[in-house]
């Protein structure tokens, strides 16, 4: 992919990680799992598949195992990680809740993850693999498995949870909890719910009284009260289904994006949006960004803060984002038409 988001080559081969556990997220996207797995066993005849007893004894080099329930996908990449250590891999076949759970199960350990997008938004993969593969590109990433390369890339700690991908706050969150509402009910909108929670936000009230500190490299902490429509705070470009906050972020230099506007009008939000999509709005006099390594903000009037981090919603009187360099292990796929 063109204007790659990681800042260094690779380090490591697949021969160096020959240990794959395949973790297929059974409530992700369309419900492609099990197809999912017939094409991974295509490519590992020898795979040992969990849930139908598929060839292999155990423990085997290369398992499929499908998620039975919250927490599982942590669970699965937990006990590869203590089995396989520096020899492991696990690749999530999910969404960007599915990518969280792994990214933060393996964070400071040696095993690696990888990422076949197979959820609504796939944000984070967007950052890998440019625009969504969909189901045609997934089955090409896991042939692309066996060619993998492996390196470091950092992750934001966010109060007590880590973020791969993007940190948000304020209006774009009530637009991320609509269409979370809107995909439960209508699961064939995919992506495009969050076009249609765009619409039903319209009138939500946007903009948030801020008291928020950075710290941008090699110089002090700055202090500011502004009233903001948005606040990102990404490791990953993308959110929202394809949205380019940070268009200049990288996934491994040691650092953290930083955008915030100011209080926007619906006028002002509607070009915004427009530009996010593209993410030609870094020219915008109304749009602030900087890289930073910390961050901690509040609401100026003391009420609890609505956020989320890779599209998993919380709520807190105060957050505390800071970049954790070097701090998992990923595996670099390329499309077989990149």
């Amino acid at each position: 992919m063109d204007n790659s988001p990681f800042s260094s080559p690779a380090l490591q081969t697949v021969e160096e990680r020959p240990r794959i556990r395949f973790i297929l997220s059974k409530g992700a996207g369309k419900g492609n799992a099990h197809k999912l797995a017939k094409e991974i066993l295509a490519q590992y005849p020898s795979a040992k598949h969990t849930e139908l007893g598929q060839a292999g004894i155990y423990p085997s080099d290369v398992e499929i195992s499908l998620t039975r329930g919250p927490d599982h996908v942590s669970q699965l990449a937990t006990e590869w990680a203590q089995m396989w250590g520096s020899q492991g891999v696990c690749y999530v076949a999910g969404g960007d809740g599915s990518v969280n759970e792994v990214a933060n199960a393996l964070a400071g350990t040696d095993c690696a993850f990888g990422v076949i997008p197979a959820g609504t938004g796939n944000d984070f993969a967007r950052n890998l693999y440019g625009e969504d593969t969909g189901y045609r590109g997934s089955i090409e990433l896991v042939a692309a498995t066996k060619h993998a390369q492996f390196g470091p890339i950092d992750l934001l700690q966010v109060n007590d949870e880590y973020c791969v991908n993007v940190f948000s706050l304020g209006y774009d969150t009530e637009v991320l909890r609509k269409a979370m509402a809107l995909q439960r009910r209508f699961r064939s909108l995919g992506s495009s719910a969050y076009k249609a929670a765009v619409l039903r936000t319209i009138f939500y009230q946007k903009a948030i009284d801020l008291d928020f500190e950075y710290q941008e490299p090699d110089s002090p902490a700055r202090s500011m009260e502004h009233t903001c429509t948005v606040f990102v705070v990404g490791n990953g470009r993308m959110y929202g289904g394809g949205y380019r906050p940070l268009p200049a972020a990288m996934l491994d230099d040691g650092q953290a994006d930083l955008l915030y506007s100011d209080d926007l009008n619906l006028l002002g939000i509607g070009r915004l949006l427009a530009s996010y999509r593209r993410g030609t709005h870094q020219s915008s006099p109304k749009v602030h960004m900087t890289r930073v390594g910390s961050v901690s903000v509040r609401r100026s009037d003391g009420q609890p803060l609505l956020w989320n981090i890779d599209g998993i919603v919380f709520e807190s009187d105060t957050v505390q984002i800071k970049n954790i360099p070097r701090a998992v292990n990923l595996a670099r796929l390329s499309l077989v038409s990149e």
